[in-house]
């Protein structure tokens, strides 16, 4: 459950790029027609449902993955953005709170991780939060059919009604239109192009969708937004189909019309659309004016439409081993800087700019593995979270001598090490330009991981060389 939680809460996170970037677009084409805006806020919906996007050298998302499923079993947990300044301001509180204690014996105080705890609470508040969303609409569903339940068919699909006040589409397979008993006839005209619009536009499916997507995702702000102004652009959308081909006084008529039938309490309903639900000043003012779009403009939209769909329905570059490329080369290269998890593989370092700028890169994100001294070598932990997760921690050789001694033997202070990949520990070792015989490489056991690595008790000798080879390479 916590880790459907934290997919769901990396796609929601994500998908504010997506909204902030309509939301530009929506601002400086403001006069494009509704139907291209409702279009834009599609992208949004593709955000949010689709766990796997293309990788692209132009996405501009800072980073697919800001909470990864291995922060519920590391020591020291971190967050990912893809921004530097919040990295930095957000981690160190996250560390500070939320890891592991542990016993001056090395034994942990908690039995689980604080961080499974927080996510186990948060994921249950998620779902108590779907639930009440689901179950609002449900009632809402039900206690609106039972309303129209005696109504008088006017034709086709049209309904008339004595208990309900405003117009609007009920129902998603066969959509009919309900309209107040009593109403005049140029009023009803006019309501029925304008819900027979949304039928056609299959607005009660999109709504629906929209609603639902909601309520999934009820725990982020910018989407209740988005439902707001996405209701909003479906309603002027309509208007314009509906105008368009109207005189000047018909359309004053029809602006009548949405004063008339505009609803005095707004329910955020999934389903029904109603006739004057949303923005009525606005829709008013809309019509009125109404004139249609310039070529430029639409182009512009579209334009706009393609570049966001580009640029933010994409994920960045990372190669087959799940390692992202950082761009830090001044030359416009690409350097390989592995994440938690990722699979390193034995390839050793050549030195070179691109090597340099990662070392720099690496130097202000873990300051603690740099300038050690080196007089009596490096000692290089090396602990494991999976089958293929490897972690490392450094320490120089003189400093873990003196600690060992003081403590006879008894490290906790290991459990302080902060975990990097064997690809970030080989780039820093790079570093101190020392040779590899002045390395010890240690397997170590993490109490905060579950994994039990039988190879290394069974064949301490054998995996001792496989450490070697991973970066020495053979």
């Amino acid at each position: 459950m916590e880790n459907v939680f934290v997919e769901i809460l990396n796609m929601g996170l994500t998908a504010t790029w997506v909204v902030l970037a309509i939301l530009a677009v929506r601002a400086l084409c403001h006069k494009a027609p509704r139907s291209l805006l409702v279009g834009l806020w599609a992208l949004v919906g593709l955000r949010l449902v689709c766990p796997f996007l293309a990788e692209s050298i132009l996405s501009l998302i800072p980073s697919a993955e800001i909470v990864s499923p291995e922060i519920l079993f590391a020591e020291r947990p971190t967050i990912h953005t893809g921004v530097a300044m919040l990295n930095s301001t957000v981690n160190p509180l996250i560390s500070e709170h939320l890891s592991p204690w542990y016993s001056v014996s090395g034994t942990p105080i908690d039995s689980v991780n604080p961080m499974q705890i927080v996510a186990f609470v948060a994921a249950v508040i998620w779902i108590i939060g779907m639930a009440v969303m689901f179950i609002y609409s449900l009632s809402a569903y039900l206690w609106l059919r039972c309303k129209v339940k005696v109504s008088l068919c006017l034709r086709d699909n049209i309904y008339l009604c004595d208990s309900i006040a405003t117009p609007f589409v009920f129902g998603i397979i066969k959509p009919r239109i309900y309209l107040p008993s009593g109403m005049e006839e140029g009023e009803m005209a006019c309501v029925i192009a304008h819900e027979a619009a949304h039928i056609r536009r299959k607005d009660h499916w999109w709504k629906t969708i929209a609603f639902f997507l909601l309520s999934v995702y009820w725990f982020q702000p910018l989407l209740w937004i988005s439902y707001l102004l996405f209701s909003k652009d479906i309603e002027r959308a309509c208007d314009e189909r509906v105008v368009r081909e109207m005189e000047p006084e018909e359309r004053k008529g029809y602006a009548e019309a949405l004063v008339a039938c505009s609803v005095q309490k707004r329910r955020m309903f999934a389903c029904p659309l109603a006739f004057g639900e949303v923005g009525v000043k606005n829709r008013v003012k809309s019509v009125l004016n109404y004139k249609k779009s310039a070529f430029w403009l639409v182009a512009v939209t579209v334009l706009a439409g393609v570049a966001v769909a580009v640029c933010f329905l994409t994920n960045p570059v990372s190669d087959a081993n799940g390692e992202v490329n950082y761009y830090l080369g001044e030359k416009g290269n690409f350097i390989d800087i592995g994440i938690i998890g990722s699979a390193d593989g034995p390839t050793m370092i050549v030195v070179g700019s691109e090597t340099e700028a990662s070392i720099r890169y690496l130097r202000k994100q873990y300051p603690q593995y740099f300038d050690l001294d080196t007089s009596e070598g490096l000692e290089v932990y090396v602990w494991q979270l999976g089958e293929n997760s490897y972690s490392c921690g450094l320490m120089s050789g003189k400093e873990s001598g003196e600690i060992a001694e003081k403590t006879e033997g008894i490290r906790t202070d290991l459990w302080g090490l902060q975990s990097v990949t064997v690809t970030e520990m080989k780039l820093i070792l790079s570093a101190y330009g020392i040779s590899k015989e002045e390395v010890k490489l240690i397997p170590h056991y993490m109490p905060y991981s579950s994994y039990l690595n039988v190879e290394a008790a069974e064949d301490p000798e054998g995996y001792q060389k496989k450490l070697e080879v991973m970066f020495w390479g053979e």
